[in-house]
């Protein structure tokens, strides 16, 4: 009897287990197509260009030194100051060359009374001589005394004019507007004429940015001077862009005024100097840029030309092979390899034509979509262009007349 149980109990259970297995699973839940961002290209005007890291200098640098000996008496500024040009910096010790002065002044007065009695008596000589009362020994005699005397006036107004000179050397002013530096010697020391250096000025309303073009753009470019493309800097000025060590976009500008006569064989590279209008502040230290600075320089190769840019953030990498996402009619994914070209600011220019202003690309999902896959494109906020695009040639200051 529980034999037949236990077989019935187990048939039941059998049976229900088939009718469960006969069951039809259910419908896997469709996902909705993945929302992704678009944009579509932007055509602009652009200039090819070279980046180049530089150093600023001064626009003028003058090491202050006096021309005479002397004890330093005085110093009239603080170290560091900003200064006018004629203002007074340095006094040294007069009292000698006022002295050598005074008696240049005296030693000229008695040339000149000297003078003064010679050509008195040169006049009476040849008075006599010409009316037939005098000698010719004796007129010749008067003539020599004269001429000895004019030549004694002149030697001494020579020297009183350099002693009126060192005289004026004991007083050191400032040769132009502009930053001095910290005072090299104390009073009291002795200064060696054109020896001793006192401190250091430099202007600063200008300075220029020195950099160094390596040979292959130096090439690049003349052969677009050959061509008539471009124009040489050394016939009209060329702008380039300026960027601050922590600048991400270049803004400042400035205008080209020298290229080295060769090539240094040691670096393999053309040395270039660009004048830059220094951006004054409204509080000291009243101006933006220092010489010794670091900045990078944006050189522009070539005339502006047409291109495509696109978000650097929509192009992809595969192995070296950069590509992009777009989005077709179907909302479907498409995938289209592209070759690129250079960087403004948050664009990429687009070579070879490979996309269209039409063309929908994908800048932000593309981690969670694959080619042939359907999405839900939204639009992406509107990319700002960049200024390096826009602006090909920023206008800069006229070079200044020295």
């Amino acid at each position: 009897m529980i034999i037949r149980y236990v077989s019935a109990t187990a048939l039941l259970v059998a049976v229900a287990a088939l009718v469960g297995c006969a069951r039809k699973p259910p419908e896997p839940v469709k996902t909705p197509p993945a929302v992704v961002l678009t944009s579509t290209p932007v055509a602009q005007k652009v200039n090819d260009y070279e980046d180049f890291a530089g150093r600023t200098e001064p626009y003028r640098f003058v090491e202050l030194k006096s021309r005479v000996t002397g004890h330093l008496k005085k110093i009239h500024f603080k170290d560091g100051q900003d200064i006018e040009e004629g203002q007074p910096l340095f006094e040294i010790d007069s009292r000698t060359y006022r002295a050598q002065f005074d008696q240049a002044k005296a030693a000229l007065s008695k040339a000149e009374t000297h003078l003064k009695t010679a050509t008195e008596s040169y006049d009476r000589a040849k008075s006599l001589l010409d009316s037939g009362g005098g000698s010719k020994e004796d007129f010749d005699l008067k003539a020599g005394e004269k001429a000895k005397a004019e030549a004694d006036v002149n030697a001494v107004r020579a020297a009183g004019q350099l002693a009126a000179t060192n005289l004026r050397y004991c007083s050191i002013h400032a040769p132009f507007d502009g930053r001095l530096s910290k005072r090299f010697v104390d009073e009291e020391n002795l200064i060696k004429a054109d020896d001793t250096a006192l401190s250091t000025i430099v202007q600063l309303n200008y300075v220029y940015a020195t950099f160094d073009v390596d040979e292959r753009t130096v090439s690049r470019v003349r052969k677009l001077i050959e061509k008539g493309a471009v124009t040489s800097s050394r016939e009209q000025p060329l702008t380039v862009q300026i960027a601050l060590a922590d600048d991400d976009g270049f803004t400042l500008s400035g205008l080209v005024v020298f290229t080295d006569n060769q090539i240094d064989a040691g670096t393999g590279t053309l040395r270039v100097r660009a004048e830059i209008l220094n951006p004054r502040l409204p509080r000291a230290p009243w101006y933006m840029l220092s010489p010794g600075q670091f900045v990078r320089v944006r050189l522009p190769i070539g005339p502006p030309r047409d291109a495509i840019l696109i978000p650097e953030k929509a192009i992809g990498s595969d192995q070296g092979q950069k590509f992009v996402y777009l989005v077709n009619d179907k909302n479907e994914v498409e995938r289209r390899n592209v070759r690129v070209g250079q960087l403004y600011g948050q664009m990429r220019v687009i070579e070879d034509g490979t996309v269209k202003t039409s063309d929908r690309l994908i800048v932000d999902g593309m981690l969670r979509v694959r080619p042939g896959v359907e999405v839900n494109p939204k639009p992406a906020p509107p990319q700002k262009l960049p200024t390096e695009a826009v602006r090909v040639l920023p206008e800069a200051p006229a070079p200044r007349e020295k």
